[in-house]
């Protein structure tokens, strides 16, 4: 028995090094590039509905009477490497020289009741990030319509946040209409 499970053993070591080590076809390179080009693609898609969300927070706050854009972060990251400033909110904001966060997201519709909003590391940076600068953070979700004009926005504190999923019904009461609810929100 032993015997027969060497022989299927060098066998697939066998099988193995053929198909790491046999030429790439065309054929085979065209697939390859291909796929590639659809995960970059979507990547870029997704990045750049964020960024038309971001702008849109910043025309729909930026303009409130008393409001100054501080900074937008640039969400690098390629090939492993990332800005620090990721860990941070997306937008940076003072009214009336308070300082205040947006970190901004954009979902074609709420799944099941729920929206994703970040990764359980991602919710403790933003948190390290309200601790240490004493500041408050608070979480934009456009749902529906286009990410550069959403159908319905709610700005969330993100003291109310503690997980990765947001169920609908919990962020109800912080659907807003105008750029006035949100630095009435602010200044509470």
């Amino acid at each position: 028995m032993a015997i027969l499970f060497l022989i299927i053993g060098i066998g697939s070591l066998g099988l193995s090094a053929y198909f790491f080590t046999r030429k790439k076809t065309p054929e085979s390179l065209v697939v390859e590039n291909i796929v590639k080009s659809n995960e970059e693609d979507f990547d870029a898609v997704n990045k750049q509905k964020g960024n038309d969300f971001e702008d849109y927070m910043i025309q729909l706050v930026g303009n409130e009477k008393g409001v100054k854009l501080v900074s937008r972060n640039s969400d690098y990251h390629k090939n492993g490497v990332s800005a620090s400033e990721n860990m941070e909110p997306d937008l940076k904001f003072k009214s009336n020289d308070v300082p205040f966060s947006i970190e901004c997201k954009w979902r074609k519709s709420f799944f099941n009741e729920e929206v994703f909003f970040a990764k359980n590391y991602q919710i403790r940076n933003y948190n390290k990030y309200q601790i240490d600068r004493k500041q408050k953070v608070f979480v934009a979700f456009g749902i529906g319509g286009k990410p550069n004009f959403p159908e319905k926005l709610f700005v969330v504190p993100l003291s109310k946040i503690a997980e990765e999923y947001i169920d609908e019904n919990e962020i109800k009461e912080y659907q807003v209409k105008t750029a006035d609810e949100i630095i009435t929100m602010v200044n509470q």
